[in-house]
Formats: structure tokens, sequence, C-alpha cells
């Protein structure tokens, strides 16, 4: 029994290659493509995952996450990409991406992180704890700045935080304005509709 069917597309061809025979041997029934475009001519087929470079020729990855919105296509999106250009970043999590998987990684990350992905989906993962994780999950985040930032998502006020987690006002100020640097952010606002984007 395999652990499900993904869809990997890359345009550097020994990359592609090489990912795709790994996850083979993880147990993953894989299709492979070269560009969003050649891609978006295989999605009449059911992939439980789609796992996409970002930066590619031709027709990206975005190209590709949209047309996967536009054809409201059910698949969990892993992108694959470099934490170095933040526009992008905000624009995949605009288009819905599941995950952000940061380059160089190997197989048994991408595997780890599509066999969570599905857990969660398989266990309902709806509730607003486990939506929040999911979605900060691939962040440039580190762990106390992900933990922040999740209660800040949920609304809690810096002194509120500072309570939960023991620490003091300035620490949460100082850790939140380090994650607004590296996700490229200046407020609240922005951070919600980076994370949660409309």
């Amino acid at each position: 029994m395999t652990r499900g069917s993904l869809l990997v597309v890359d345009d550097e061809v020994t990359g592609r290659e090489l990912l795709a025979r790994g996850l083979t041997r993880a147990g993953w029934e894989v299709t492979t493509a070269g560009d969003g475009a050649q891609a978006a001519a295989l999605l009449d087929r059911t992939f439980d995952a789609v796992v996409t470079d970002l930066v590619m020729p031709r027709s990206d990855g975005l190209a590709l996450l949209a047309e996967l919105n536009r054809r409201n296509y059910p698949a969990l999106r892993v992108v694959v990409t470099s934490f170095a250009d933040k526009d992008r970043v905000v624009a995949v999590l605009n288009l819905g991406a599941d995950y952000l998987l940061e380059k160089p990684f190997g197989v048994e990350a991408l595997d780890g992180v599509l066999q969570r992905l599905l857990r969660e989906r398989a266990d309902g993962g709806r509730d607003l704890q486990q939506f929040f994780r999911r979605r900060l999950a691939g962040l440039p985040l580190t762990p106390r700045e992900r933990e922040i930032v999740e209660l800040v998502l949920q609304g809690d006020s810096n002194k509120q935080i500072a309570r939960k987690l023991g620490l003091s006002e300035q620490t949460v100020k100082n850790t939140l304005s380090n994650a607004y640097d590296s996700l490229g952010v200046q407020s609240r606002g922005e951070l919600f509709h980076t994370v949660f984007p409309i």
C-alpha cells in the first residue's frame, strides 16, 4: 500500500528524478512534471499532494498554485523555495501553500512533511490551533517566534502572551520584532494577512 500519490514539479531534471526515486522508495506513488504547464496537463488525475519548485521557466510554481486554486483542486501543496525572496514567500502563502520547504532539503525531510500534512488532514486537522501551526510550520521562524506568533494570531496582547509563556513583556516584543523581520512585515495586520491571505 502506498503512502499516497504525489505530483513532483521541478524544471531541473536530475534533481526531479532523484527526488522521485527517493519518494518512490519511501512508499509514495510519484508522477513528475518539468514545469507548471506540464503539471496542469496532469490535473485530470487526483493527487494527494503537489510538490512544486517555485522558480521555473515558462510556467512557475506561482502559476501552478493559481491553476490549482482555479480548479478547486483538493491536493495539499508543498512549495520548495529559498526564503531569501520574501515577496515570493508572501505570494506563495496568498495562493494557499500548505507548507514551504527551504532548499536544500533531503527526501526524508519532505517525506516527513508530507506524512504529517496528510495525517493532519485525515484527523480533520481543522481545529484552530492545529490550523495555525500548519500555516506557520514552513515559515522561517524559530520555535519561540512561532509560539509567540501563534498566540498573536489568536488575538492575545503582548501582556497576555508574556503571562501565558512566563516571559517579560519586553522579551515578547523583541521576539515578535525578530519574527516580523524574518517575514518582512511591520505590524500585526500585515502578519495576519501574510499567514491568512485574503
